[in-house]
């Protein structure tokens, strides 16, 4: 808890430092009237602002301490009439300016600390310089100063040291909170955008198909139907566009900025030989072959396998330009497998080759494996013994 940008002290330094302000005004007081031949009422109003000041400070330290230099000041000028007394600081004095400075150490930075000491300092030389009985006598006024200025040289050094440290823990710990928020809303952004991504990759295509189907049917379907059955098929379509419509909203809200691209029907395993071919024409040799089976898989399965091959083709082009590629999609009883070797590229480096991608689809080898997980499967990449590199893919057949 903070005020005013000032740390809250724990509930029990605050009473124990209560208690010490008490403890002064109860001394201060009788120590004053005694000692300096001042009255009772004068006395008891002069230590009621010093010790009440340094209450204040705890939480207000600049006006504590504008206050309490006031009262000091005060107690200087009514006590130089006192020639056998400590001057121009009592003992009393001296303390609370000694405990004004140490609660400033520690809880201000330290350019506050050591101001506050200077002007404590040179607001009791010029009480000096103007008070000519006392400045006769250096006896009067040196030895106390010397000791007040080694006395409150200590204790600020320490209390600086110690509060300074804590200044550093407080914003080492704000450091990391701020880094912990920062991690958090990214995890959150990037969370919102594999949702958008999964949901649109699931719905986006087979509500299009819907809606297409539902559009085509009165012109695919031959022979007597019912007359309102083009009726039927125009609310389904009408309710599919509503359906994309809100689930195109949707993904807006969820996606990124960078990422707010309108969804739209995603490719399929069919569309491999496209894909392939637009990065025959950059310059790729590819060796393609695709089972016929793997058609006849669930739209998801079929989006899967075509952004493996088309992240892993991009990762070709990016650190292997031109060097031959062998691409195989397999299809067995118990499993599908992909499968992206390619060799070392014939041109070596790591030079990037100009080409243009015919989707952007791709999120790394993060993002391959989030959609192969999803469909239960596996997916292992890393160089091979020739010097080229390996992608593959193995998805249960009931996906």
């Amino acid at each position: 808890m903070t005020l005013l940008g000032v740390p809250a002290l724990p509930l029990w330094t605050s009473r124990l430092w209560l208690l010490f302000c008490a403890v002064l005004i109860t001394v201060a007081v009788p120590v004053t009237v005694a000692d300096y031949d001042i009255g009772l009422p004068l006395a008891f109003a002069v230590c009621s602002v010093q010790a009440g000041s340094l209450a204040l400070a705890v939480n207000w330290p600049r006006l504590g301490a504008g206050l309490h230099l006031v009262a000091t000041a005060v107690v200087v000028l009514v006590n130089r009439d006192s020639p056998d007394q400590p001057w121009p600081l009592p003992i009393t004095g001296l303390v609370s300016l000694g405990a004004l400075l140490l609660l400033l150490g520690v809880r201000e930075r330290w350019t506050v600390s050591v101001s506050v000491w200077w002007l404590s300092i040179l607001m009791l030389v010029a009480l000096v310089a103007t008070s000519p009985d006392r400045y006769a006598d250096p006896d009067q006024w040196g030895v106390n100063l010397t000791i007040y200025s080694s006395y409150t040289v200590t204790l600020l050094a320490a209390a600086i040291a110690v509060g300074q440290r804590g200044h550093i823990r407080r914003d080492l710990a704000q450091a990391r909170r701020d880094v912990e928020l920062e991690q958090a809303q990214r995890r959150y952004v990037e969370e919102r955008a594999r949702i958008a991504r999964e949901l649109h990759d699931v719905v986006a295509h087979s509500m299009s198909l819907v809606h297409m189907k539902a559009l085509s049917a009165p012109f695919r379907l031959t022979g007597p139907r019912p007359a309102d059955t083009d009726a039927e098929f125009n609310d389904i379509a009408r309710l599919a566009r509503a359906a994309l419509t809100e689930m195109r909203q949707l993904l807006r809200a969820l996606r990124s900025d960078e990422d707010a691209s309108d969804p739209v029907p995603q490719p399929q395993v069919a569309d491999l030989h496209e894909l392939a071919a637009a990065l025959v024409k950059a310059g790729t040799v590819i060796d393609l072959s695709v089972d016929e089976r793997a058609g006849n898989t669930s739209p998801i399965v079929q989006l899967t396998i075509y952004r493996v091959v088309q992240e892993a083709l991009s990762n070709v082009v990016r650190h292997a330009p031109a060097a031959r590629t062998r691409v195989a999609v397999q299809v067995s009883d118990s499993q599908l497998v992909v499968s992206v070797h390619n060799e070392p590229s014939p041109r070596g480096g790591f030079a990037p080759v100009a080409t243009t991608r015919p989707d952007r689809g791709g999120h790394g080898l993060r993002g391959m494996r989030e959609r192969v997980s999803l469909l239960g499967g596996e997916l292992s990449t890393g160089p091979t013994p020739d010097g080229g590199f390996a992608v593959e893919a193995t998805i249960p057949a009931a996906a």
